[in-house]
């Protein structure tokens, strides 16, 4: 069941589609071949139908054209009029802008956690060592010099003879086992 269209809009949608195509045709302006489909296209459902769209949802129901179809026909009388250019060429991609700054994302760089290998050991040095000559045994040694130990009046200091082995008296008597 078709449905009821203004008649009146039916022949302005009608004139408006032919005056476009004759116009660009005097002009000497050529019509792409999808443009000229949708003019056949409109032209032929518009005179056996009345309306050039079936879905309620993309224009209203006394409309012989969609919104979208009447803005494209708005695009060919511009056209047509050589007043610009179709909007129905390819677009160019988006270059990406030139800038001194380059993106650097944020996030973490996992190479930082990683960590580096240590440094190779520093060897200790060698210490100094000095040249000790045998003593014979019949011969009294040399008594070598002794070195300060700190004393604040600066004399020089001998170390306490300390007897290698003490024993403590006290503790545990054997006849207490």
């Amino acid at each position: 069941m078709p449905r009821d269209t203004d008649e009146k809009k039916t022949r302005k949608a009608l004139r408006k589609l032919r005056k476009a195509a004759e116009r660009a045709e005097a002009e000497g302006i050529e019509l792409s071949e999808w443009e000229q489909e949708f003019v056949e296209g409109i032209d032929e459902r518009l005179n056996k139908y009345g309306s050039a769209f079936n879905d309620p949802n993309l224009g209203a129901s006394d409309e012989a054209l969609s919104r979208a179809q009447t803005e494209i026909l708005r695009q060919l009388d511009k056209k047509s009029r050589g007043k610009g250019g179709s909007s129905f060429k390819q677009r160019k991609p988006l270059k990406a802008k030139k800038s001194g700054k380059t993106f650097t994302p944020n996030v973490r760089d996992l190479n930082d956690d990683v960590e580096s290998p240590p440094a190779e050991p520093v060897a200790p040095k060698k210490p100094e060592l000095s040249v000790i000559k045998a003593v014979d045994p019949g011969q009294k040694p040399e008594s070598a010099p002794v070195k300060a130990t700190g004393a604040k009046d600066g004399t020089k200091r001998t170390p306490p003879k300390v007897s290698p082995f003490r024993v403590i008296e006290g503790g545990k008597s054997e006849s207490e086992s």
